[in-house]
């Protein structure tokens, strides 16, 4: 942990309804959580806590593309057509796997349509369906525009046509259980960890001075000036559990800081699996079970128990929907949730279960992900995104990590050199000044160069401006 008593009670006063932890030299140093988990929930938030981190989702989703892409499953230059037939239409058959990674594929503003239903965004099948029908508003690989939604839905149509498995299989795969945190990272949560759910406020009054502010590399349609009605509008959205149970890769991710930083931690190594995450975080990151199990009891003391206990199983019903076999199998919800069924070899399960090595095997991943290198021409020059991550870059310019932020706040990032991954999760959306502040303070007290990202962004709001944003 941070060897700094002064720093570590001036980091705690950072923190209200938050969750922050950190790895240096592939060991944790920080982990810490403060606050509660919502604002009508008053249980204090736990190490093991699920929060909804919006976009932070896209970083660990170009995890998984990259994977693909290290272990030939996928390949950056390829059209996407070749590896999804039907999303070849109207023009986009010149659309590359990296053109997506890179936010330039001209689909910034593909979606489906959800004026009169805002839960299609939880149809998994309808949403690829709006991809593969979708047409390019500008030049495929010639601007760079934030694919603030579909970008989570075109690399999850790639991820699942070219590997013919279920893209929370892959998640799994590739990054869950090689890292060992099981009950903690998911894309789309599966019944049976509500109880674990940080729940979503508004932070209106600060969310108002994103007005006036204008980011070229957004889409119109994404625009700072409208977050705070997307905010209000989004809110209730995202605290839904028929929401949080669908698969939405660019911005549905639910995961605890240990379990975000941990990742980070990976990368920052190239892949390397960092050893086993502090002792002294209880309960232990990875101990809980992945894909809950329930009992199935007899339905006719089932049906008996209703009926002797119905006025509790009234007051109770949140509890017990979300826990319930039955439910499980009747609900419509369930079938979006690609967690139909439960593996009898679940690695959650097996104990004392332990996960060496790599993660990916190119010794130049970086490059990959920063798109820098011989992959310098799939991205454009000094754009904010390399091949699907967001480049941090020193006060002089030069790249020194990656990561991804999220609406609202939430972020997870690396410093290469310096081999540091920090995570903060939030539930209470801002613009992000105080997610700033928190690694300024950590990063200050470390001697780790401050990305410049979060510099600019931490200085204009202790002055009530905000130039930058922490949205994406």
């Amino acid at each position: 942990m941070l060897d700094r008593k002064h720093a570590f009670a001036d980091l705690r006063l950072h923190l209200q309804d938050k969750s922050v932890c950190a790895y240096k030299d592939g060991e944790v140093i920080i982990d810490t959580a403060a606050g509660v988990l919502g604002r009508y929930d008053p249980r204090p938030v736990q190490p093991g806590s699920l929060f909804p981190v919006f976009s932070v989702t896209k970083g660990i989703t170009a995890g998984m593309l990259h994977w693909l892409v290290d272990n030939g499953k996928l390949n950056l230059e390829e059209n996407v057509s070749n590896i999804w037939p039907n999303f070849g239409s109207n023009g986009k058959d010149i659309i590359k796997v990296y053109h997506v990674l890179n936010h330039t594929s001209g689909l910034h503003n593909a979606t489906v349509d959800a004026r009169e239903n805002p839960l299609l965004i939880c149809d998994w099948e309808e949403c690829l369906n709006c991809m593969a029908k979708s047409t390019p508003e500008t030049e495929p690989g010639q601007e760079q525009l934030y694919h603030y939604l579909s970008y989570g839905w075109l690399c999850g149509g790639i991820v699942e046509h070219a590997t013919g498995k279920k893209f929370q299989e892959i998640l799994e795969e590739a990054l869950v259980y090689p890292l060992h945190v099981e009950g903690e990272l998911y894309i789309g949560i599966p019944p049976g960890v509500e109880s674990r759910l940080a729940t979503l406020t508004p932070n209106l009054d600060d969310l108002q001075k994103f007005t006036g502010i204008n980011r070229p590399e957004l889409p119109s349609t994404f625009q700072p000036a409208m977050i705070a009605q997307l905010a209000t509008t989004l809110t209730p959205l995202f605290n839904m559990l028929n929401t949080r149970r669908a698969i939405i890769p660019a911005a549905n991710g639910h995961c605890s800081a240990r379990a975000l930083a941990r990742y980070y931690a990976a990368l920052a190594d190239g892949g390397v699996i960092p050893p086993p995450h502090s002792s002294s975080s209880q309960p232990p990151l990875g101990s809980h079970p992945h894909i809950p199990k329930f009992s199935v009891e007899n339905p006719k003391k089932q049906k008996a128990a209703k009926s002797k206990d119905s006025r509790t199983n009234v007051n109770n019903n949140h509890e017990k929907n979300s826990s319930s076999p039955e439910t499980a199998e009747n609900n419509s919800i369930f079938s979006n949730t690609g967690y139909t069924s439960l593996p009898t070899n679940d690695p959650s399960t097996r104990v004392g279960q332990k996960f060496v090595g790599k993660m990916y095997k190119d010794p130049r991943i970086h490059d990959a992900f920063l798109g820098i290198g011989k992959y310098e021409n799939l991205t454009i020059p000094n754009g904010k995104f390399g091949l699907g991550f967001s480049r941090l870059r020193s006060k002089e310019g030069s790249f020194i990590g990656f990561g991804h932020s999220g609406m609202g706040g939430s972020t997870g990032f690396c410093n290469i050199e310096h081999r540091f991954a920090m995570s903060v999760t939030l539930n209470k959306m801002s613009i992000g000044d105080v997610t700033a502040s928190i690694i300024q303070l950590v990063c200050s007290e470390l001697n780790i160069p401050l990305p410049a990202e979060f510099s600019a962004l931490g200085i204009s709001g202790q002055h009530g401006r905000v130039e930058a944003p922490l949205i994406n």
